[in-house]
């Protein structure tokens, strides 16, 4: 099987369609995988105020993103593709964007911002 490289985006948008119909919100997702396993280990949710994680909180869209992330970077270190193991979901109005980049990279970003939620 090979590589669809229009897997994330493709699944990003249904759950953005699904979940964020109703709400606009700005932020985004750092996240981590276990590097022996593949799956989803650490999830750092940073939104540009309190209303927008209240909102994202609140709904079945934060356990759907966790589950599609841990989908997502099984999916990734099966093909073997760079920087399967960690990234950032960008969360922008009703849109969502994801960037898989070095774990030192998402590590930088984590501590950019004062008290990030993590799950």
């Amino acid at each position: 099987m090979t590589y669809d490289q229009n897997f994330d985006q493709a699944r990003l948008d249904q759950l953005a369609q699904q979940h964020l119909g109703s709400i606009s919100v700005t932020g985004r997702i750092l996240f981590f995988g276990d590097a022996l396993e593949n799956r989803l280990d650490l999830a750092t949710w940073q939104f540009d105020n309190d209303e927008d994680y209240d909102a994202i909180k609140g709904s079945d869209f934060k356990l759907h993103m966790m589950g599609l992330l841990d989908t997502l970077l099984t999916y990734r270190a099966q093909h073997d593709q760079p920087n399967a193991g960690q990234g950032v979901v960008y969360v922008s109005d009703k849109q969502l964007f994801i960037e898989w980049l070095p774990r030192g990279s998402v590590e930088a970003l984590r501590n950019v911002d004062g008290d990030p939620s993590t799950a």
